[in-house]
């Protein structure tokens, strides 16, 4: 791979790209001095792998591409492999790392493929050595002594996210731990704050939030029956999992001991390497989850068709689950989480996966049109958002993301409407319901993000920056305007005639 977060470091023209690229051989050399390599040899030797990654880079797809289902899904038998990449010996290859008796891999990008071959042929055996060195040490970098760690955060962590000071020691441990057995810690957490009362609380909201989908689908005037028929399926068949896992993950036999850190690291990759390739071969476990319950955050995962809510997303510092009014509930779990991941399942890469999480377009010609057409009004919406500098947010790259938005935020708001909190219209704090849910939505993203860190995740990330999650998709949504008395002097109104029709 490369060592810049991704392709267009490489090429981008900008002054604050451009900038990072030339600190980028520095840092290569000064990693390669800590190992005992003199600082002159360190220097060419950086040149030689900045030259190499760059090549990588040129045949790395771009991020919106590899958005693309069908383009990043290549099965190819294995002896097929020797047409992408004919110096590589395959089976040679993947019985080193541990990979056995299968007879096909998913190639995602092919040409990234060919060209490492072509390079692995054409460039010096030298080259190839330091530059699997330097990817080696700086990876495991954050593991080994200070010179290490220091250097990996003047790169990595101030020069590009533009972090001041490095976090106490103990935060790092902790999110090491977190990497290498964090559901260990997720028992605990689940335990404290996610109660059998609140895993019911929010297993409801998503029913309510899916009776929701189906009304809105069922309303939908664009979509023909045939399509609706098979969304209907899909919605029925997506699998909610909150909270917590049913089974844990057994870390027993994971080696750790009192002694370095590094070594305990690498055992627990070692775990994790054997834990994954265990799976080949073999059904999938779809009861495995891929986030602790700790994390906040959740995910929509296509190939099984469901949603994983971990109890961390429902989370609000500083209140208990039962403190938290209905209103702010729908808004900031029901809208920006059960909706949002609910409509992952139908948006544009969602919707190519049918019900049982089969790759197969299920959507007439005419019907995938018409989604296409009235979804590019929200990828030019937020191709004329510049957060920072001259930078604009990726429209294409977010439209996920962005999609799932603005439907969780309707969805959501549909479930609210049939709850008692929205039909009394009590105020709380001067605050109507309906303002409470927006506020709600809002209190989620409430994130203060050096630019550094904006202008990188900008490249980077197919989520909008934080501000932009609630400004960008609010003016499409009807009920803002009534909730907030939103008039055309205002700046985040839109003519009617300008917004999203989608779901």
């Amino acid at each position: 791979g490369i060592g810049l977060p991704n392709r267009d470091y490489y090429f981008n023209t900008d002054e604050r790209t451009a900038k990072i690229r030339d600190a980028y051989p520095a840092y290569i050399a000064k990693v390669l001095e800590l190992t005992g390599v003199p600082a002159a040899e360190a220097t060419a030797k950086a040149k030689g792998i900045y030259e190499l990654e760059k090549q990588l880079a040129e045949k790395s797809r771009k991020l919106e591409a590899l958005r693309d289902p069908y383009a990043n899904y290549n099965k190819m038998a294995i002896a097929d492999l020797k047409k992408v990449s004919p110096t590589i010996n395959w089976p040679a290859t993947l019985q080193t790392i541990g990979v056995k008796n299968i007879d096909s891999i998913i190639v995602d990008q092919p040409e990234f493929y060919t060209q490492l071959d072509k390079l692995i042929a054409g460039t010096d055996l030298q080259v190839l050595k330091d530059y699997m060195a330097f990817h080696l040490v700086k990876d495991m970098g954050g593991y080994l002594s200070s010179d290490f760690v220091n250097t990996n955060f003047d790169f990595y962590s101030k020069q590009i996210y533009g972090a001041k000071e490095q976090k106490p020691r103990w935060k790092r441990v902790l999110r090491a731990e977190e990497d290498a057995m964090g559901e260990v810690l997720g028992q605990l957490f689940a335990k404290e704050y996610f109660n059998e009362k609140a895993k019911k609380r929010y297993e409801d909201i998503v029913e309510n939030v899916r009776d929701a989908y189906k009304k809105r689908i069922n309303n939908l005037t664009w979509m023909s029956d045939s399509t609706k028929q098979k969304a209907y399926t899909k919605l029925a068949s997506i699998k909610k999992k909150v909270g917590y896992p049913d089974k844990w993950k057994d870390f027993s036999a994971m080696k750790i001991e009192r002694g370095a850190y590094v070594v305990n690291m690498m055992n627990a990759n070692r775990w994790w390497n054997e834990y994954e390739l265990n799976k080949l071969g073999k059904p999938v476990d779809r009861s495995e989850w891929e986030m602790t319950p700790q994390t906040y955050n959740a995910y929509y995962n296509p190939s099984n068709n469901e949603i994983v809510l971990p109890a961390g997303i429902f989370t609000v510092p500083g209140y208990r689950d039962e403190e938290l009014d209905d209103a702010l509930v729908y808004g900031y779990a029901a809208a920006s989480t059960v909706g949002h991941e609910i409509t992952h399942g139908f948006d544009d890469e969602g919707r190519q996966y049918d019900d049982k999480g089969n790759l197969q377009n299920w959507w007439t010609k005419t019907d995938e049109e018409e989604f296409t057409k009235r979804a590019e009004v929200l990828v030019q919406q937020f191709n004329g958002f510049m957060p920072v500098d001259t930078q604009r947010i990726n429209g294409r790259a977010t439209l996920g993301e962005n999609l799932a938005d603005l439907g969780g935020i309707l969805i959501g708001l549909d479930a609210f409407k049939q709850t008692e909190t929205y039909k009394k219209g009590e105020k709380i704090s001067g605050f109507t319901p309906l303002q409470r849910f927006f506020l709600g939505y809002a209190l989620g993203w409430m994130y203060d993000m050096r630019k550094e860190e904006l202008a990188s995740r900008l490249m980077t990330d197919v989520h909008s920056p934080a501000k932009y999650r609630v400004n960008g998709p609010f003016p499409n949504v009807p009920e803002f305007y009534e909730a907030f008395n939103v008039q055309p002097n205002n700046k985040m109104y839109l003519p009617d005639s300008a917004r999203v029709r989608l779901w």
